[in-house]
């Protein structure tokens, strides 16, 4: 828990290798920490980070496996440089387990901040997946969370993460309709966008569905983890050890970086 004359630090960790197509993504989230500071007169501060080596993207599973090593490194260091926590900003909560083994401050991740506060917005949610590839682990991931039973539906739009802000009309038009339909059709109440690479997207989105006449709440991944983690560090909570105890000294053996 940060003293009341130090900064609350949480770090924003892309848990990709950076990329110009990523450059709308990073403005949003430059928007955010700008928003968070002039809210609480600098006492809230939002850095972020990416990875040196790894996918340019996560869009399946062979893309978690490669790059969680290097999540976890990245975290690691976060608690060394004293910052009261990180967030993973991919909604497939990429390493999520083993990085709250390894460190004590709390490590949050974006899937599962945006389902839980779907879940006490409504009875029944849908997530706006992007991929094909990616709809079993939203799926995997919702059935960790205990989270079945308000899942009304996962609606995939067919456009690959890189995509989603360079073709910012047709990504639109395609997550107005996801919505439509599972509100529509699954009994949707609310819904979750599955990637935390449609943030900057929300604004268009929300104005789209309103003037089709839904007013659900659309939980973006991103700002529910952070908010979520600056909720804990406030509350003075983080994971509980006892689940995610730290990791036996043992002999490994790992590639040399």
């Amino acid at each position: 828990m940060p003293r009341d004359r130090d900064p609350l630090r949480v770090l924003d960790l892309l848990p990709v290798v950076y990329t110009r197509r990523l450059q709308d993504a990073l403005d949003d989230r430059k928007k955010l920490a700008r928003g968070l500071s002039h809210q609480t007169a600098g006492k809230i501060e939002l850095d972020f980070d990416w990875l040196i080596k790894g996918t340019v993207s996560i869009e399946d599973s062979y893309d978690e496996a490669l790059n969680v090593p290097y999540i976890l490194e990245k975290i690691r260091a976060a608690e060394t440089e004293q910052y009261s926590a990180v967030v993973i900003d991919c909604f497939g909560d990429p390493g999520l387990e083993a990085a709250r083994e390894l460190v004590r401050i709390p490590v949050v991740g974006a899937a599962q901040s945006a389902s839980h506060l779907a879940a006490q917005l409504a009875p029944r949610f849908s997530i706006i997946n992007t991929v094909r590839e990616f709809a079993h682990i939203d799926h995997e991931l919702m059935v960790k969370y205990g989270l079945t039973q308000q899942l009304a539906s996962i609606v995939t739009v067919d456009i690959p993460v890189l995509a989603l802000e360079s073709q910012r009309r047709r990504t639109i038009n395609a997550m107005v309709r996801a919505a439509e339909k599972a509100v529509r059709q699954d009994g949707a109440q609310a819904i979750v966008l599955g990637c935390t690479g449609m943030s900057s997207l929300v604004g268009a989105m929300e104005t789209r569905l309103a003037a089709k006449g839904l007013h659900v709440p659309i939980v973006e991944p991103l700002r529910a983890a952070v908010y979520t983690a600056i909720a804990l560090v406030l509350a003075d909570l983080t994971h509980s050890k006892e689940a995610f105890m730290p990791p036996r000294a043992k002999r490994r053996v790992i590639a040399s970086s």
